[in-house]
Parts: C-alpha cells; structure tokens; sequence
C-alpha cells in the first residue's frame, strides 16, 4: 500500500509538466476549407476544383421553401469572364438569368453579410455595395463562398 501511494506521488507530477509541454498553440491563422482544398490540387486544375467546389456549396445552400426555389451556379471561361447564374423556381416556371463578371481589375477580397430576420445570405459584388449572391441563412457557408469566390477571381487574373 505504501509503494502504491509513493509511486502516485511520484509520477504526479511528470503528468502535471507533460500537459503543459504537450499543449499546442497555433502560430498562424487557420485556412478554409477551400484554401486547403486549392493547395492540394495541380495549380492549372485550380480553377476548375474551385468551380466545382463553389457550385456544390451554392447547391447544399439554396434557397428552398415549398413554393420556390432560388440557387446559383458559377461558371469560369479562360476569357477572364466569371457567369453566374441564377436559377429561380416558381409555380413550375424556371426563370435563368447570366450574370457576367470580366475579372480584370476588379478586387478578389470579397464581403458578405447574413441577415437572421431575413433568414438569408449575400456575398457583394467585388468592389460594390452590392448583393451578387445569394443562399440560405448559414453564416459559415456565406464566408466559405465568399473565401472561394475570391480565389475563383484572383485565378482567373493570372
């Protein structure tokens, strides 16, 4: 009994320095998903895994309720032109409209806002005050695509 309660005593506190060495602290910034996805693919694919990646998040986020539905798709050409499409059903009537984007000298740094009363997501327009985007109200989605959005930008720029 007075071995076990020694060797207690003993290892205490070994365990005690052991939590304190072994704690980790981050000594940059966290990347998004999408920017880790970016950095594991060949770069002259990028465009083309971020476009892919955008649309499903655009999908997994539309807009739905029982009498409509709102969802975007985006859509990169080696022109430097970025179309986004926006696809509203309503009353069994499907409603497309294009939106094209010439990438050139617009900023890839893009804003977002969600609106819990509204219940809704927008990503801006680069450069503008305005709404380019929307989804359904999920404010990790919206700075995910916005994050995404931007890289889709800046890769089209080069």
């Amino acid at each position: 009994m007075k071995t076990i309660t020694l060797t207690c005593l003993l290892l205490l506190p070994f365990a005690a320095q052991a939590q304190k060495v072994m704690e980790l602290k981050p000594t940059e910034q966290p990347q998004s998903f999408v920017e880790q996805m970016k950095q594991s693919y060949d770069p002259a694919m990028a465009d083309l895994v971020l476009e892919s990646y955008l649309n499903s998040l655009l999908k997994a986020n539309a807009i739905k309720n029982q009498q409509s539905s709102i969802e975007y798709t985006v859509k990169a050409n080696r022109e430097g032109e970025l179309v986004v499409t926006r696809h509203q059903q309503q009353d069994k009537k499907l409603v497309r409209n294009n939106n094209t984007l010439t990438v050139y000298g617009v900023g890839h740094v893009l804003e977002s806002e969600c609106s819990r009363m509204e219940q809704r997501c927008w990503v801006f327009y680069p450069d503008r005050d305005e709404r380019w985007l929307e989804i359904d109200y999920s404010p990790k989605a919206v700075k995910e695509l916005a994050k995404g959005m931007g890289l889709l930008i800046k890769e089209l720029q080069r």
